[in-house]
């Protein structure tokens, strides 16, 4: 289950500095490029969130963009926390959720909060691998829908030890990963599923909840692309 019709262009932005990634990201969502957002909750968060959630847990989106998912999780009494280092797209969000909001600076660390007055939503604006608990504090559960694929794949393993750091001990991550045969350079990053136990396996505990193929459309390189959503936890 999920984006099972998905036009995915790619664009490697390996060798970029990190001003040039941000500009980057910011004109995908500013022209209405962000190919990879969706207008309804994902359904495989949808299919899987009795796994990974607990009622009125504390939920992580890390590199959230405008997803819906953030309200969704909300209108389920959940607290909600997103990352995103793309202004353009933490405004899309409230302005396209009507949702109204607060915005101010963080007394220690450099991330401005967006903080809805109506809902239980907070965003921080910055960098996801510096946002560590000693910011943001604990989180009881994760949904990584586009995050771990988007970030360079020479950080994954720094990625692992950041959600890690986030998550209390009985938390759980959902993960969401993509397989291709073919010629990929670009965002998303291919992800092989030994990868996933090679880079978390030190520390969490993973379990294949799905695997599926995905029919891609677009000039892509690729004759397969196989999604695997991946159950995590912190090891004992």
């Amino acid at each position: 289950m999920g984006d099972n019709n998905d036009k995915m262009p790619t664009a490697s932005i390996r060798g970029l500095s990190e001003s040039e990634k941000q500009v980057y990201w910011q004109n995908l969502w500013q022209n209405d490029k962000a190919w990879f957002h969706m207008s309804d909750a994902h359904p495989d968060m949808l299919k899987f969130q009795d796994q990974f959630l607990r009622d009125n847990c504390r939920v992580y989106l890390p590199l959230c963009g405008k997803s819906v998912d953030l309200k969704h999780l909300a209108d389920k009494g959940h607290e909600v926390v997103g990352c995103e280092y793309c202004e353009v797209a933490i405004l899309q969000f409230f302005e396209e959720q009507s949702i109204k909001y607060e915005r101010y600076q963080h007394p220690t660390a450099p991330y401005e909060i967006f903080k809805a007055t109506d809902k239980n939503i907070t965003i921080y604006k910055g960098d996801f691998f510096a946002l560590g608990s000693s910011v943001m504090g604990k989180v009881d559960a994760i949904w990584d829908r586009g995050s771990f694929v988007a970030i360079d794949p020479t950080r994954r393993c720094e990625y692992a030890d950041v959600i890690y750091d986030i998550m209390n001990t009985n938390g759980k991550y959902l993960l969401y990963s993509v397989d291709y045969v073919g010629n990929i350079s670009g965002t998303p990053y291919n992800v092989q599923a030994q990868e996933i136990n090679d880079i978390f396996g030190q520390k969490f505990v993973a379990t294949t909840l799905d695997i599926y193929d995905l029919n891609l459309s677009g000039p892509l390189d690729v004759s397969k692309a196989t999604v695997y959503m991946t159950l995590l936890k912190p090891c004992a």
